[in-house]
């Protein structure tokens, strides 16, 4: 599937400081592992998104590289979470070390980005729904 603008939506949170965005058709079936990609931002005291530069860099992330990967039936991913100072992509995959040695390739690109990464086995869409 393709990543393009029809397929996501945006969800109703009820913090002014959040934009969560998530796709709008999920089927797991085989993607049992979730992997969040997080990185830290820095927020201003009244702006609480990331800079243009930030957003620019993750959205070439997201359409270079996590595209690509979702073609290759790969990964899915479900959501992204922006949220005072944290940037969460929700990516469910087959293989997570695989998938991980991936991303840190073209995370790499740029130092100004340092990201984390956090493993769920076998969540099989349980922590999406919650953040849903």
């Amino acid at each position: 599937m393709v990543i393009d603008e029809n397929s996501w939506e945006l969800k109703s949170t009820d913090n002014i400081n959040q934009l969560l965005r998530v796709k709008k058709e999920l089927d797991l079936e085989g993607f049992d592992n979730l992997l969040i990609v997080k990185h830290n931002f820095h927020v201003a005291d009244d702006i609480m998104f990331p800079d243009p530069a930030c957003l620019s860099f993750f959205a070439a992330f997201e359409k270079n590289l996590l595209e690509e990967l979702e073609l290759k039936e790969q990964l899915k991913l479900c959501a992204v979470d922006i949220k005072e100072g944290l940037m969460r992509f929700y990516i469910y995959c087959k293989n997570y070390e695989d998938t991980i040695t991936k991303l840190i390739e073209f995370l790499k690109t740029s130092r100004l980005y340092e990201c984390e990464f956090e493993v769920i086995l076998n969540d099989k869409g349980s922590r999406l729904k919650n953040l849903i």
